[in-house]
C-alpha cells in the first residue's frame, strides 16, 4: 500500500484539515497544507483528540481504540479519554448488506438463511451485527463488514503516513515510539481486524483452549460460511456482564470464573483476549460466562509467560526485586537504568496494593501503571505486555464492581501459588535442567573450534576492536560541515581572485567584443553565489539535509503522477 496523499486523496485531506481545524489542532491542518481557522476552545486536549477522532470516522476512532491499549505510547489522561471511544454508527441500509453478504458467499441470501433480521444488533464502524437462522435451525450472529471501508481505510492511511513524517522531529511524542512507528501499528492492527477469517481462526482456538474449564463459553464459529468480509457464528444469549449488579452472589460468580479464565488465557495457553471489556462478556444461564469478539487478541511467547510468572508472583508475594529485574530483562533500552531506582519505584506501587480493597484502589490498572514506569524509565517492552496490561485494566475495572470491598491480592493468591508450585515442580524443574545441559553439551563441543578459530584471527591479525563514542556521530558531522564550509570558502576565494583578473585585462578583442572581462564578471557572480551558499550553510547547517529534500521531491512526483506499486 502506498504511504503518500495523491490527488484522489484531496476530498479527505480537505476534510481532516477541517475537523482537526475545529477541535482546536489548526496547526496539524497547516501541516498538510490546508488552511483553516482553528476554533478556539477551552477542552483539555486529551478531550479535543478523542472528539477530533470521533468525528473523523471509522478509521480514526480504530486508531484511538488501538492505542488505548498502549499505556507505553500515550500518557494515562490520553488513554483515559481514548477508551470512552464509542464505536457507533449510524446503520447500513439492508440492500447492501444483502449484496455484501452475496457476493462474499456466492450464493442468494434465501439459500444460506432461513431468516436474516434486515434490523442489526449492533451498528459500528466497521461492520454490524444481524441474526438469523440456517436451514438446519441453528440460531446465527452474521457480522458483516461495511461496503467502502478498504477505499476510505487506504486514504486515511496516506494522510496518516503524510501527517507522521512531517511532524517527526517537530512534535513532541510521548513514550518511546516515533510516529511513523505508531501509524505502522496501527496499519497492523487495522489490518488484521479488517479480516473477518483472521478472527474466525481466533475464537476457534479461543473455543478449544476453553474446552476444559467449566462454566466458560465461547461461541462456535461456522467456518464453511466466513469469509473476509463475514462473519457467522453461533449465536448466545445472556445478559452483558456490564449489566449484572455490583456485588450480588451471580457478579462474584461470574467475577471468579473471569479470573480463572484469565489465568489459563496467561499462563497455560499464551493466547489472550485483548479487549474484555463487559461490554464483549455475557453471563449465560447458569453462571456460566461467554466472550465475544475476538478482533483483538494477543499470542506470547514461552519466555514472555515466563516474565508474567514473576511479575505476577513478585506482585501478590511483594517481591519488588524479581518485579523489577523480570521487567527489565524483557524490555529493550538504549540508556543505562538506574535499577535502584527503579526497584524503589516498583516498590512504591506494589505497597499500594497490599492490603487493599478493589473499592480503595484507582481506576488505574495494576499492570498499566507498571507499564507507564518502564516507559519512564526508557524502558521499551514488546507490544503485547502492553496489550496485556490494558487488558488486564479491564478485568480490574470488572473486579471493583463485581467484587467490591475485596483484597484482590488475596483472591489471586492461589492462583500465584498454582505458577509458583508448577514453576519449580520436578516436571518443570526437569525439562530446564534437560534444555541447560543440551545448551552446555552444544557449548562444550562447540568450544575448542571457536577457540582455534580466535587464536588463527589473532596469528593474522583479524581480530578488530571497536569502542563506540557516543559524541563521535556529532564530531564527525562538525567535521564534514568545517571540510564543506572551508571547500567553499577556497573556491569562492579563487573564483573571485580570477575573475577580478580578468576583469581588470580590459583589452581590445577581435569584433569589439571584451571576452575576458565578460567571462570575468561571470566567475565573480559565481564566486558571489558560492559565497552566498557558505553563510548560508554556516546559519543552516543543521536544517539542510540533501536526503530529506530528495525524498520529499519523490513525495511531490508521487502526488501528481500516483504510485504505480500500490
Amino acid at each position: 500500500m502506498s504511504t503518500h496523499i495523491s490527488v484522489s486523496d484531496l476530498p479527505r485531506v480537505r476534510d481532516v484539515a477541517l475537523t482537526l481545524a475545529g477541535h482546536g489542532f489548526g496547526e496539524l491542518s497547516r501541516i498538510l497544507g490546508m488552511e483553516a481557522a482553528t476554533s478556539a476552545t477551552k477542552e483539555p486536549v486529551a478531550r479535543r483528540i478523542r472528539l477530533a477522532l470521533a468525528d473523523l470516522g471509522p478509521t480514526f476512532i480504530k486508531l484511538g481504540q488501538v492505542l488505548s491499549v498502549r499505556p507505553d505510547i500515550l500518557p494515562a489522561a490520553v488513554l483515559t479519554e481514548l477508551a470512552e471511544l464509542q464505536d457507533n454508527a449510524p446503520r447500513v441500509p439492508f440492500e447492501q448488506v444483502r449484496t455484501v453478504v452475496e457476493e462474499e458467499l456466492g450464493r442468494p441470501l434465501a439459500e444460506v438463511f432461513e431468516r436474516f433480521d434486515e434490523m442489526p444488533l449492533a451498528s459500528a464502524s466497521i461492520a454490524q451485527v444481524h441474526a438469523g437462522r440456517l436451514h438446519d435451525g441453528r440460531e446465527v450472529a452474521v457480522k458483516v463488514q461495511r461496503p467502502g471501508i478498504p477505499a476510505l481505510l487506504q486514504s486515511d492511511l496516506h494522510i496518516l503516513y503524510t501527517l507522521a513524517r512531517l511532524v517527526e522531529g517537530q512534535v513532541q511524542v510521548p513514550g518511546l515510539y516515533t510516529p511513523v512507528e505508531i501509524v505502522q501499528e496501527f496499519e497492523l492492527a487495522i489490518q488484521t481486524e479488517l479480516d473477518f477469517l483472521q478472527e474466525a481462526r481466533a475464537a476457534a482456538r479461543f473455543r478449544k483452549n476453553h474446552q476444559a474449564i467449566e462454566g466458560v463459553v465461547i461461541p462456535e464459529v461456522y467456518v464453511e460460511l466466513c469469509t473476509r468480509r463475514v462473519l457467522v457464528m453461533e449465536k448466545m444469549v445472556g445478559q452483558k456482564l456490564k449489566e449484572v449488579e455490583g456485588g450480588s452472589d451471580e457478579g462474584r460468580a461470574a467475577m471468579r470464573k473471569l479470573i480463572e479464565s484469565w489465568y489459563y488465557q496467561l499462563f497455560e495457553h499464551g493466547f489472550f483476549h485483548g479487549d474484555p471489556h463487559p461490554g464483549n462478556i455475557l453471563v449465560l444461564d447458569g453462571g456460566r460466562i461467554c466472550f465475544l469478539d475476538f478482533g483483538l487478541t494477543g499470542t506470547l511467547t514461552a519466555q514472555m509467560q515466563d516474565v508474567l510468572t514473576d511479575i505476577f508472583a513478585g506482585l501478590v508475594f511483594h517481591d519488588s526485586e524479581s518485579v523489577a529485574m523480570a521487567v527489565y530483562r524483557a524490555g529493550a533500552t538504549s540508556e543505562r537504568v538506574d535499577l535502584k531506582a527503579f526497584r524503589n519505584e516498583i516498590d512504591r506501587l506494589m505497597a499500594k496494593y497490599h492490603g487493599a480493597s478493589l473499592t480503595d484502589l484507582g481506576a488505574r490498572g495494576s499492570l498499566m501503571e507498571f507499564i507507564e514506569v518502564a516507559t519512564r524509565y526508557r524502558i521499551q517492552l514488546p507490544r503485547e505486555f502492553a496489550v496485556v496490561a490494558r487488558a488486564g485494566s479491564l478485568v480490574d475495572g470488572v473486579a471493583k464492581r463485581l467484587l467490591p470491598d475485596t483484597d484482590i491480592v488475596e483472591e489471586v493468591r492461589p492462583w500465584a501459588q498454582r505458577l509458583v508450585t508448577r514453576r519449580f515442580g520436578p516436571e518443570r524443574l526437569g525439562a530446564d535442567t534437560l534444555r541447560v545441559l543440551q545448551h552446555a553439551q552444544t557449548a562444550f563441543r562447540d568450544l575448542p573450534t571457536q577457540a582455534n578459530q580466535l587464536l588463527n584471527d589473532l596469528e593474522r591479525g583479524r581480530v578488530v576492536i571497536t569502542t563506540r563514542d557516543p559524541e563521535a556521530n556529532d564530531m564527525r558531522l562538525e567535521l564534514r560541515h568545517a571540510a564543506v564550509r572551508i571547500s567553499l570558502a577556497l573556491c569562492a576565494l579563487a573564483l573571485a581572485v580570477s575573475g577580478t583578473i580578468l576583469i581588470a585585462s580590459w583589452t581590445p578583442m577581435p569584433w569589439g567584443v571584451p571576452l575576458w572581462p565578460i567571462l570575468g564578471f561571470g566567475i565573480t557572480l559565481i564566486a558571489l553565489g558560492m559565497f552566498f551558499g557558505l553563510v548560508m550553510h554556516w546559519l543552516f547547517a543543521a536544517r539542510i539535509h540533501p536526503r530529506e529534500w530528495y525524498r520529499r521531491l519523490r513525495a511531490v512526483v508521487r502526488f501528481f503522477v500516483g504510485d504505480r506499486n500500490a
